[in-house]
């Protein structure tokens, strides 16, 4: 069924529990699966897999779920290999994304916070809650860190703008994304970051929906944006190349049901049908 329910600290063990092993932001993919899927405990005991850390991220199913950070990629488990996470796309479902991206940003988190930026001791994990706190000075609590950013699908009649970033694949366009800085609304940050990065303005700004993204902690805030004025001109620092594209006639994009910029693009086909 793979419903996901998130939880901090595990109330139910009667369950076997299931596993997501993580290596340098890679998730252990069973190749010869038709979709993405948890190791099973007897699958964790012989796997010759290293733990760094283990986390309780919540229930799959009603079994309890665990990221597990790793120290090396090789492992026993037959027809199983260490796979970047956005390559795994096309054979997961939003409900195993949600599980895998808290999974990912919790071991990131974990990785990435062994020591007090105050006094520099070791830092601890609390027993209430996901947080991590030093013992020496008494610091405010580490919370796992959350980036917000806006991701906006930009529209004209029946034509969107898509960008293609230099990241990217030849091929593949994506709608425009941006961090929102300090002391910046998510509207301010989206007519900013449109600006710097294609050149032109926009207004009607309407909220679509959010979404988790694990690379590495990002809260994507999606919007539609209406084009008001001015001439595409990519930044050519991240963006290289930017274009109006007829809805009949698109490039290549992020799958819908896993990426919000899939869903912004299939939302707005969608409304013109």
């Amino acid at each position: 069924m793979n419903i996901f329910t998130p939880a901090n600290f595990i109330d139910d063990t009667s369950k076997e529990s299931k596993y997501f092993p993580v290596y340098n932001s890679k998730l252990l993919h069973f190749l010869k699966e038709s979709s993405v899927r948890p190791a099973t405990e007897d699958e964790m005991k012989w796997s010759g897999l290293e733990e760094k850390s283990r986390h309780f991220i919540g229930y799959l199913d009603d079994a309890p779920l665990y990221a597990v950070s790793v120290s090396n990629e090789q492992t026993m488990i037959p027809d199983t290999t260490f796979t970047d996470l956005r390559a795994l796309f096309p054979v997961m479902n939003m409900q195993l994304f949600e599980a895998i991206s808290r999974a990912f940003q919790i071991v990131n988190w974990s990785d990435s916070n062994k020591y007090c930026g105050y006094c520099g001791s070791e830092l601890h994990h609390d027993e209430r809650e996901r947080a991590m706190k030093c013992h020496n000075c008494h610091a405010p609590l580490v919370y796992p860190k959350i980036s917000p950013c806006i991701i906006t699908l930009i529209h004209k009649d029946k034509s969107i703008l898509l960008a293609h970033n230099k990241n990217f694949p030849v091929n593949l366009y994506s709608t425009i994304a941006g961090f929102i800085e300090a002391g910046e609304s998510a509207e301010a940050c989206l007519m900013r970051e449109v600006k710097e990065e294609v050149g032109i303005e926009v207004h009607n700004i309407k909220y679509f929906q959010s979404q988790s993204w694990p690379f590495p902690g990002q809260l994507m805030l999606g919007y539609f944006a209406e084009y008001k004025s001015g001439e595409i001109t990519p930044d050519n620092d991240e963006i290289d190349d930017a274009q109006w594209f007829e809805v009949d006639n698109l490039p290549n994009t992020p799958p819908p049901g896993v990426s919000i910029s899939g869903d912004l693009i299939q939302h707005y086909l969608n409304s013109l049908k």
